[in-house]
């Protein structure tokens, strides 16, 4: 019973995590890079939970075949928390600063340390850098502990301050939550180093993550249900933190909308209409690079984000989009033909503010339009 009191914070975590880890899996766009980070961070975070619970049910157990169990469990926890804490700041420092790759020079400082820190793990049960596990299989920590914590919690600290030296560059919302997976799991380690027994740190990293949800599903990437694209909620969002940044590259647009669908619903009903929007979407979505973002304005009205400031690429694009539906009506797939109006243009600071460019590239659009006419 005494073992369950103190395992029982880290089972809930992991119902809870394992609850919100579906949840964010089936809602969550899967193609975004931080998407996929988070989904991948509470894995990680499951399993540590898991290896630090078992670590506390085998711990004492008289029998000599737990002590190696042991030190292999201890060994994967120390190995794997400074991975996370440097993983984490990395995705920092490139969700911060969007137009800019990490340098090869930022990722050898943060890798450097996380090797050394492995080191260290796997000389442990020779010399009890960090911890030792005596005859009884009683854990305890070792005369260098503290240099565990520092690999660990320095990634979260340099972190922590980076996000507040970026503060201008990010949106409200985005700070709130970096700042927030950053604080809690720096408070519970810090309450777990003070009270020697105590499980708070993944814990707390649990519960950080079950918080960042809560602004992912208000902020991040919503797809729409029809079409699988970016909802217009998730596009002013990308949008406005792209604009954020403090160098805006230009980038390309492309605005479009499916032709003649009025006439599909008319003669065919709604249901054929929406098959006829998703065809279009599919045809689109295999065409667009991974870097390029599609999202759904109005009805049957989407944007295509691209980082080019090639107009000949998006002209492309158009092209191959086109040369896609002439393959379809070709087939005769079905007893309508598709096709689009396109409006395209590369957004610079010439123009003031979003809308204005999407207002310039809709207007090419509608004049695409009328030459279909």
């Amino acid at each position: 019973m005494e073992v369950f009191l103190r395992i029982d914070i880290n089972l809930i975590s992991m119902f809870m995590l394992g609850l919100v880890f579906l949840i964010a899996y089936r809602r969550l766009d899967l193609k975004n890079i931080l998407n996929r980070v988070y989904l991948g961070t509470i894995l990680v975070v499951m399993t540590l939970l898991f290896v630090e619970a078992l670590t506390c049910i085998i711990n004492g157990r008289p029998e000599p075949f737990w002590i190696p169990v042991s030190y292999g469990l201890h060994m994967i926890l120390f190995s794997i928390a400074p991975v996370l804490s440097g993983g984490w700041y990395l995705l920092i420092r490139n969700f911060v600063s969007t137009n800019h790759q990490l340098s090869q020079k930022l990722k050898i400082i943060v890798i450097v340390p996380i090797i050394l820190n492995i080191i260290l793990t796997a000389l442990t049960p020779i010399f009890d850098f960090y911890f030792k596990i005596d005859s009884n299989n009683i854990y305890a920590r070792g005369d260098r502990f503290f240099v565990s914590v520092i690999f660990t919690y320095g990634y979260f600290i340099l972190g922590l301050f980076y996000i507040i030296h970026q503060k201008k560059n990010i949106i409200m919302q985005e700070f709130l939550l970096l700042i927030t997976f950053s604080i809690f799991p720096i408070i519970g380690g810090i309450v777990q180093w003070l009270n020697y027994g105590a499980l708070l740190m993944w814990s707390s990293a649990a519960f950080a993550l079950i918080f960042v949800y809560i602004y992912l599903q208000e902020r991040l990437i919503h797809l729409d249900l029809l079409t699988g694209t970016w909802t217009r909620k998730s596009f002013d969002y990308y949008v406005t933190k792209k604009l954020k940044q403090k160098h805006v590259d230009p980038f390309g647009g492309i605005f479009f909308d499916v032709d003649n669908l009025k006439i599909i619903n008319d003669k065919y009903g709604h249901a054929e209409g929406d098959e006829a929007i998703k065809e279009v979407i599919d045809r689109v979505r295999g065409l667009i690079n991974a870097d390029e973002i599609i999202a759904r304005i109005g009805g049957d009205e989407f944007v295509i984000i691209s980082n080019t400031n090639d107009n000949e690429r998006l002209k492309n694009l158009i092209s191959d989009i086109e040369l896609s539906f002439s393959v379809f009506n070709e087939n005769k797939v079905k007893p309508y033909k598709l096709s689009c109006s396109f409006g395209y243009g590369i957004y610079t600071d010439e123009f003031k503010s979003i809308d204005q460019f999407l207002r310039f590239i809709d207007f090419r659009m509608y004049q695409d339009k009328k030459s279909h006419e």
